[in-house]
């Protein structure tokens, strides 16, 4: 019997999936333990590895929307039999589009056969091209209008985009722009012999493949050589981002937080107000932290103050640790503090578990854990769950105050901005104070302003006297 594939569940409040990538591809060979695609959730992306060897047959392709645990795929042994209609014909032309048929043709076919034709064009003039021919078309800097392809009815799939940066040929003008020494057709080679996901990373973190050694099988570049290159200034080149005329798709995360944020603004009452806070004494308390667990690697941050000044206040504050039901407003029982974390893809809002009981250490260890591993990719699910409020600081930029959106259905967000340089009064005598405001988004249907209010100066009354944070 073959070896099922299964979209794998990420957590508990995985509802839905995709097969964001195949790393590989329908009918080719793989390794217990190696890649064997890439999934795609709303909050997190996942690497999957093989769970046997043998030959891969795809049943869904790329972007098909999966339950947890549906098959998608499976993996036959050496001596089983493959049929041509697993799964009702592969998982329909997508599947199908994806299937290496370039290989069909004469390996002696000269260049001068493949010299560039006219695109192949669809209803409307759309390009007929593949989304993963049209991502490796991106990622090795070939120019995919220029391809004539082999897929059903002329599309362009991935083994076109393939063979026409082996051979060095329909390269971008993005490719074109390389110094001399650095010609276009070796960019494409080395990029060729990288993984699919050192790729995908590689585009991520800016990295010039050109410039990576690989330590893989005949020199292939894998995700590890990917990510010490990116450690490596030497190595390391910055990609450009967006460029004017681009088309970013909106999907994943940055689809979640649109879709979210929006809906939040029409289905609650949003107000925000802004309080100024006297930070002295915390930054104060702060060096004397940083430097008491400068040994141990730990450096709280103002950050981290301010979210355990909030899980303290909202112990004091029930109805702000709360959400709005059709029929009743529950209180949560217990404190749970998401922090909001920038990525490149997005916004994202790990939660620090029952924020109110740990102490400054051990919730400085949870935010770096929890930050770095949303950058790294690494979150899971779960790591995302049961958030009663939330904390977001752009402070770092140098923002002094601006409105956060609720994290629906929670009743309220903290936002923290800059600490900057204030003047206060000893008698007639003015004087240099460290000031930050601290801005704060509310359900008006659940908390009225003076109840508010009231929550925002606990939060400054336990900032402004921050040994009230240790006891």
């Amino acid at each position: 019997m073959p070896t099922e594939i299964y979209l794998v569940k990420a957590g508990m409040t995985m509802s839905e999936g995709m097969v964001e990538e195949w790393c590989i591809p329908d009918g080719g060979k793989v390794k217990t333990g190696q890649l064997l695609y890439r999934m795609e959730t709303e909050k997190i992306n996942l690497d999957v590895e093989a769970e046997a060897s043998g030959t891969v047959k795809h049943l869904v392709g790329t972007g098909v929307p999966c339950k947890p645990g549906q098959v998608i795929g499976y993996i036959y042994g050496a001596n089983e039999t493959i049929p041509d209609d697993v799964g009702g014909g592969g998982g329909g032309a997508e599947a199908a589009a994806e299937q290496p048929a370039a290989a069909a043709a004469p390996e002696a076919e000269p260049a001068a056969a493949r010299a560039p034709a006219a695109p192949t064009e669809g209803e409307g003039g759309r390009l007929l091209s593949s989304p993963a021919a049209r991502r490796l078309a991106g990622e090795l800097s070939v120019d995919i209008t220029r391809l004539s392809g082999t897929g059903p009815g002329g599309r362009i799939v991935e083994a076109d985009v393939q063979a026409a940066a082996d051979a060095g040929e329909a390269t971008a003008p993005a490719a074109v722009a390389r110094s001399s020494a650095e010609p276009a057709a070796a960019a494409s080679a080395d990029a060729a012999s990288a993984s699919p996901l050192a790729r995908r990373i590689a585009a991520e973190l800016g990295v010039d493949l050109s410039r990576v050694a690989g330590s893989g099988p005949n020199g292939r570049i894998t995700r590890a050589d990917v990510e010490a290159a990116a450690k490596s200034p030497a190595k390391a080149v910055a990609a450009p981002g967006p460029q004017p005329g681009d088309r970013v798709p909106v999907k994943g995360i940055r689809k979640t937080t649109a879709t979210r944020m929006f809906d939040s603004l029409q289905t609650t009452a949003q107000l925000t107000m802004d309080m100024e806070v006297e930070m002295d004494e915390a930054v104060k308390l702060r060096e004397l932290l940083v430097a008491e667990w400068k040994d141990e690697g730990i450096r709280p941050s103002y950050t981290d103050m301010v979210i355990l000044a909030v899980a303290k206040a909202l112990r004091r504050h029930p109805m702000v640790n709360s959400e709005f039901g059709d029929s009743e407003i529950v209180l949560h029982e217990d404190v749970h503090v998401g922090m909001a974390v920038a990525v490149e893809a997005g916004l994202l809002v790990p939660v620090i578990r029952h924020a109110d009981s740990r102490g400054i250490k051990g919730l400085a260890m949870e935010s770096k854990r929890l930050a770095e591993a949303a950058r790294d990719n690494k979150l899971g699910l779960d790591d995302f769950a049961g958030g009663t409020f939330t904390v977001s600081a752009l402070g770092m930029f140098g923002v002094d105050s601006f409105t956060p959106i609720l994290n629906a259905p929670q009743v309220g967000i903290l936002g923290v901005n800059r600490i900057y340089d204030g003047v206060g009064w000893d008698g007639d005598t003015p004087v240099k104070r460290k000031r930050m405001r601290l801005s704060l988004t509310w359900d008006h249907r659940v908390v009225d302003g003076a109840p508010a209010a009231q929550f925002l100066g606990t939060i400054r009354d336990l900032l402004e006297a921050p040994y009230r944070l240790l006891i």
